[in-house]
């Protein structure tokens, strides 16, 4: 299975023998493609062009999205910054849970577009502070130590958003709670049979 984010990279993955994509929409938090596609265009896009599963990523946090991207074709669905915010994700600390918990739609951004490899992060001054040097023309030697990996843990670690970056998606203003997994497919259950249940006209 291969993450992709447009229509060649999605081909080039099935020509090299993937199994599955995972087509991820710019609202999605970590790393993005470089076109800005949002998922609603993006995923029926891909479907069209490959004939292998496409998993369908990018703002989707519950049972709506679920139908939503089973509606645009695709097989099934990948969901990254929900999952942090839930009582199994024991690797990210309380304060992270609580900032995207906290957060809406309006506070993500995305850093490293200068280097070509964007994603996006929850808005803090630390990420302003990244924006600012690659706004500056750093190149990749002198923002090396603020986006770092090492970087990213330390504030996924310890919740403290003035010393590092977390990857976050839009997909924050639809999270207001930390459930258990179970909890939260329950609930997107309930919500796919309340839609299919519904008399449409």
């Amino acid at each position: 299975m291969v993450l992709v984010a447009d229509v060649r990279q999605a081909q080039k993955a099935e020509s090299l023998g993937a199994d599955a994509v995972i087509a991820v929409g710019q609202e999605g938090g970590g790393h993005l493609g470089r076109t800005d596609t949002g998922t609603f265009v993006l995923i029926p896009r891909v479907v069209d062009s490959v004939s292998i599963p496409v998993i369908a990523s990018g703002g989707i946090g519950d049972g709506r999205g679920l139908i939503a991207a089973l509606a645009l074709g695709a097989e099934g669905i990948e969901m990254g910054t929900r999952f942090i915010a839930t009582k199994e994700c024991v690797l990210a600390s309380q304060g992270y849970k609580n900032d995207l918990i906290s957060a809406q739609e309006t506070d993500t951004v995305v850093i490293k577009r200068t280097l070509k490899t964007p994603g996006r992060v929850l808005n803090s001054e630390y990420a302003n502070k990244i924006l600012e040097l690659e706004a500056q023309g750093y190149d990749y030697q002198a923002l090396k130590d603020y986006v770092s990996g090492e970087t990213n843990k330390k504030y996924i670690n310890t919740g403290d958003s003035s010393i590092g970056y977390g990857w976050a998606g839009q997909v924050v203003g639809l999270i207001d709670d930390s459930p258990s997994v179970q909890e939260l497919f329950d609930r997107m259950m309930v919500q796919v049979n309340d839609f299919y249940n519904k008399e449409i006209i």
